[in-house]
């Protein structure tokens, strides 16, 4: 589950999971929904993305700017995402494999919402509380 906030020209994101990899899939669900109707992107695409940071937050605003990065670079919009996070005991920080799934972007099928510029670390929150995660992001629209 994901809902927005809104700031000036920003947009907040709050993004819920089971897991900390399912806090993370809602995260880049909810990107890819700002940008353009999530449900008119199929799984054409199997795109593979590897992220290694140094903290959590990090780990975050490193695997959504890579989402960005095809995005503007591949023209590749995804709707779904198989992650898998580790914690990096040798390097003292986290990796994130992932399985990314979608398709081209095109924009009679895949209307324009938000024109997403970046990811910011502003208020970005990563909480586990009662079993469940909870991210909070903020994009620069």
């Amino acid at each position: 589950m994901y809902k927005y906030f809104g700031t000036m020209a920003d947009m907040g994101v709050i993004a819920e999971g089971e897991t900390l990899e399912e806090a993370f899939r809602e995260a880049a669900r909810a990107l890819t929904d700002l940008m353009v109707d999530i449900n008119t992107v199929e799984r054409k695409v199997r795109k593979k993305i590897t992220v290694k940071s140094e903290d959590l937050y990090s780990l975050l605003y490193d695997f959504l700017t890579e989402i960005l990065i095809i995005r503007d670079s591949e023209g590749i919009v995804f709707s779904d995402f198989d992650i898998k996070i580790e914690r990096d005991k040798e390097n003292d920080g986290y990796s994130l494999e992932c399985i990314a799934y979608g398709e081209e972007l095109n924009r009679k099928k895949h209307t324009p919402k938000e024109e997403v510029k970046a990811i910011t670390y502003h208020k970005m929150e990563i909480e586990e509380k009662d079993g469940r995660y909870t991210i909070k992001y903020i994009v620069d629209i």
